[in-house]
C-alpha cells in the first residue's frame, strides 16, 4: 500500500474520532470507539470514509503500534484516542488550508542555526520533538542535578500555564509527561 495513503488514512481516521469527542465535549479518557460490525462508531466511519473492513482493521492497528490509540481488546471494540492522536488530529485538521494567516514573504538577513530547525512557509513543526530535543539537551548538559531539576521543573510550569495550554492545544498535557 502506498505510503502517502496510509498517513492520510491515518489522518482521517483520527481527525473523525477527535472531531466526534469534540461535538460529545468529552475527553480522550471518557470515551471509547467502537469498530465492529453493525456498532454506532463503524456504521458512522463506514457512511463517512467507505473503507473495506480490512483496511480500517489495518489503519487502526498502525495506529495503534504508533501510540496513535489504544485496543484494549483484541477485537476492535473499546479503541481510545491517545494525547498523541489527538495531538495529530488537531495538527491536521489546523495546519491544513491556513495560508491566509501566513505572511505574504518574509527577508532575513542573517540567520545562525546550531540546532534542528525548521524554516519555511506553510511549514507545521513538531512541537513534541522540539520539547523532547529541549529535555535531552538539558540532560546532556554539563549543569548540576540541582539545575537540570530546576530547568525541568520551570519547563514544566510553563507548560502548565493556561495560556500556554491554550495556545499549544492538546499538545501540553502530554508534554509535561516528559519532563
Amino acid at each position: 500500500m502506498n505510503p502517502e495513503k496510509i498517513q492520510s488514512d491515518i489522518d482521517a481516521l483520527l481527525t473523525y474520532m477527535n472531531d466526534d469527542l469534540e461535538n460529545l465535549g468529552e475527553t480522550i479518557k471518557a470515551v471509547y470507539f467502537e469498530f465492529n460490525k453493525n456498532e454506532s462508531d463503524r456504521v458512522a466511519i463506514d457512511e463517512k470514509l467507505d473503507w473495506p473492513e480490512e483496511h480500517l482493521f489495518k489503519i487502526i492497528n498502525i495506529c495503534n503500534s504508533r501510540g496513535l490509540l489504544t485496543k484494549n481488546f483484541r477485537d476492535f471494540s473499546q479503541i481510545k484516542l491517545t494525547e498523541e492522536g489527538q495531538s495529530r488530529a488537531i495538527s491536521v485538521k489546523h495546519g491544513k488550508d491556513r495560508s491566509y494567516e501566513l505572511g505574504a514573504s518574509m527577508q532575513i538577513s542573517t540567520l545562525n542555526v546550531n540546532a534542528p530547525s525548521q524554516i519555511g512557509n506553510g511549514n507545521t513543526q513538531n512541537i513534541k520533538t522540539i520539547f523532547n530535543q529541549l529535555i535531552q539537551d538539558i540532560d546532556n548538559s554539563q549543569a548540576s542535578t540541582e539545575e537540570k531539576g530546576e530547568a525541568k521543573n520551570r519547563l514544566a510550569k510553563f507548560l502548565e500555564h493556561p495560556l500556554v495550554n491554550s495556545i499549544v492545544g492538546g499538545v501540553a498535557g502530554s508534554l509535561t509527561g516528559l519532563i
